[in-house]
């Protein structure tokens, strides 16, 4: 399947019309939506049963298998990459009681991201990831035998991103930070923008309410510029759209009401000014956003529909708390008339969740 290589596609667990669920994780049949087909692959994760995919980046894959290690996959050439797995202590520096408890309790929810340098081989490889909470990052290589955190790493991170061998991460506050990778043995921080400013819309800071929505951030990379994608979430919504207090599900008949991305906002940093201005167009390109390294293409490369942002579930502390819904999030925000069209059914579960796979290209 060399076209998997030239085009984005998403992992997605096996289904039945009816639920989109499946019991056994251990057993997990995956379908490729590629060019609005469906292609089942029941080989992809041959000797690999019960591994849980954590994000993609450059092409692969990243999994934690079923003792919590990790490693990396390339679907279309089933190149498999063994990576360093994490030690008691590193876990037990998280926090976390024991590696067991870890296996048992986080192995889905410790990392939050994970992202490449570039292309990786057996014998050439950097993976960074983003674990605990709040958010530190931590990172291996062919060189090191074992994992290790990020120097200098004192905030808390919405998003890391690899481009041209620096790691680039986004705080919570819109701050940016940069380490090289690539002319030095131990990173080194090479970028600092703290604080940039961001003017806030009045009637959308009323519409997507704290009260009734999540937000989550995410950074893009591309061509000298740094995007800011903001994500709203409704928290609990029904079925006619309608965004609702945790409460209002409550009745003689309970009503299902999962969370569900209801808009989306982009921005671009001028870094004279040292502010998030907003953007109402991506100039024909497209965003994918999710477990995915966040990433900007051209759409005419990839048959997607310009200005829109292809988005997947990654609220991993919530995916598995109802049996009814989980990993559901997932569809294409319209920037230009603020419209979502959702893949799936309004409420199922979905696991594990949709994983987008953006090409990698140079």
């Amino acid at each position: 399947m060399d076209f998997l290589s030239k085009a984005p596609y998403v992992i997605l667990p096996s289904f039945n019309q009816a639920t989109y669920y499946e019991e056994d994780d251990s057993n997990v049949h995956r379908i490729i939506l590629f060019d609005n087909k469906y292609y089942k692959w029941n080989t992809i994760f041959n000797s690999h049963e019960g591994a849980w995919c954590i994000g993609s980046s450059n092409n692969f894959l990243i999994f934690l298998d079923i003792k919590g290690c990790p490693f990396l996959l390339n679907p279309s050439s089933n190149t498999f990459i063994h990576v360093p797995p994490f030690t008691s202590s590193f876990i037990k520096h998280a926090n976390v009681p024991s590696y067991s408890y870890y296996v048992q309790s986080l192995r889905k929810t410790f990392i939050s991201k994970a992202v490449l340098m570039s292309s990786p081989s057996p014998s050439q490889y950097t993976l960074a990831i983003m674990y605990d909470c709040p958010c530190r990052i931590a990172f291996c290589n062919n060189h090191n035998a074992s994992w290790v955190e990020l120097y200098d790493v004192k905030r808390s991170y919405s998003d890391i991103v690899f481009d041209n061998n620096i790691l680039y991460t986004l705080d919570e506050d819109g701050s940016i930070e940069g380490w090289d990778f690539l002319s030095q043995k131990i990173p080194k921080k090479i970028l600092e923008i703290n604080y940039p400013t961001m003017i806030l819309d009045r009637e959308q800071v009323i519409k997507f309410s704290v009260d009734k929505f999540s937000s989550k951030l995410y950074l893009v990379k591309s061509k000298g510029d740094f995007l800011l994608i903001e994500r709203f979430i409704g928290n609990f919504v029904r079925a006619n759209g309608e965004v609702v207090y945790e409460g209002s599900c409550l009745s003689d008949e309970v009503e299902i009401c999962p969370y569900r991305t209801k808009h989306f906002n982009v921005y671009k940093l001028d870094l004279v000014k040292k502010k998030w201005e907003k953007v109402k167009f991506l100039d024909g390109q497209v965003v994918f956003v999710g477990a995915n390294e966040s990433k900007l293409m051209d759409a005419s490369k990839c048959k997607n529909e310009e200005n829109s942002i292809y988005f997947s579930d990654d609220r991993w502390e919530e995916m598995n708390l109802d049996y009814l819904y989980g990993g559901h999030d997932w569809g294409v925000f319209n920037l230009e008339d603020s419209s979502v069209r959702f893949l799936t059914p309004y409420a199922n579960k979905m696991d594990p969740p949709p994983i987008w796979v953006v090409p990698y290209s140079n």
